[in-house]
Order: C-alpha cells, then structure tokens, then sequence
C-alpha cells in the first residue's frame, strides 16, 4: 500500500508504471488528451491513418471531480472557510491530514481518486460486480472486486456495513478473497461450485 505522500505525488508530479518506466502525473494525463492511454478499437468502424479516438469526457469530469474534492477535503482538514488552488490544496492534504489526525481516512480517499485515474486511463482494469456473492459481514450482494494478477481483492459497497476491525466496510484481499465463493448464492440455493 503506498503512503499518502506517494499516492499524491503519483496524481501531481510522476506516476512510475508497474514496469519502472515513470512519466507525467496522472491528473495532467487526464487533463492532456495526447497523454492518454489510446485503447484498442472495439471490432469494426474504419479510421483514417493517423487518427486519433475521440476525447472521452470521462477523463475531463473525474480530472474535475478530483480537483473538486481535494479542495473540499483540504478545506475540512483545515476547518476552514477559505478555497486554496487545487494544486496547493493536494500538496497540503498529507500535513493537514496528520495536524488533524485524520490520515487514515484522507489516504483512503486518495487511493479511490488514484485508482479511480488509473482505471478511467486504462492503465488498469476496472472492477467487477460479484453478483452471486454475499458480503461476510453484512450478508448483503454489494461485492465489487479486481483481479488483478499480483493482488487479487474485494470489497463490500454497502454504506451500513462495518467491519469491526476498521469501521469500514469489508475488504478481503490475499487469502479473505477465497472465502467469498464459499458464500455465493444463486436464487437462495449455494452457487454451484461453491
């Protein structure tokens, strides 16, 4: 898991891919169109050479949204009413998170901004609905997972549950991550093959 600092240093300065190569951070590639990960053609359709995919406004909204939030986020970690730029806002979430004593929760929520950018450029893939599963802790169908080859994971989307380790809702990671299909349902009867 990486520390705040890295996981804001990923979104503003220089995000390191998996296999060492490092370029722009990943809020500039969202914002950039010519540093956006192109993705394969879906079958069929004709382009001509040298063109490029249209611009997805999806990059441009969750570029915003991100910008918006860590505003939001370093206003109530200051506890104050006052809006600083959101490049200055970012850098100043790891210090305001530790004066406040709220570094869990603001490294939490920078891990959704920084994987939400990955997915959104495709440098990775996006998570699953696990529709026959139930959550351990709540029992509810609300698991969502990735599986990614080095870290498959999962975790529950429901706003009630609460996991009594972390006051969170539920996440199996490693091995946890196998305990889930011996709690998949289809119908109210065990899924089969669990």
């Amino acid at each position: 898991m990486a520390t705040l600092d890295e996981l804001i240093r990923g979104l503003l300065d220089r995000y390191a891919e998996e296999d060492g190569r490092a370029g722009p951070g990943l809020l500039r590639r969202l914002d950039d169109p010519a540093l956006r990960t192109t993705q394969p053609r879906q079958g069929g359709g004709h382009a001509p050479p040298g063109s490029r995919p249209p611009t997805p406004l999806e990059a441009v909204h969750w570029s915003q949204r991100i910008k918006t939030e860590a505003v939001a986020l370093d206003m109530d970690l200051r506890g104050s009413p006052y809006a600083q730029p959101w490049e200055k806002a970012l850098r100043a979430l790891p210090p305001n998170a530790e004066a406040s004593d709220r570094v869990s929760e603001t490294a939490h929520l920078v891990g959704l901004w920084y994987s939400t950018a990955q997915t959104v450029l495709g440098l990775r893939s996006p998570s699953v609905y696990f529709a026959y599963v139930r959550c351990l802790v709540c029992g509810e169908r609300t698991i969502y997972g990735r599986a990614d080859e080095d870290r498959p994971r999962a975790w529950c989307v429901n706003d009630a549950c609460v996991d009594e380790y972390t006051g969170r809702p539920a996440r199996y990671e490693g091995e946890r991550v196998y305990l889930l299909t011996a709690n998949a349902v289809k119908l109210g009867r065990p899924y089969p093959g669990a």
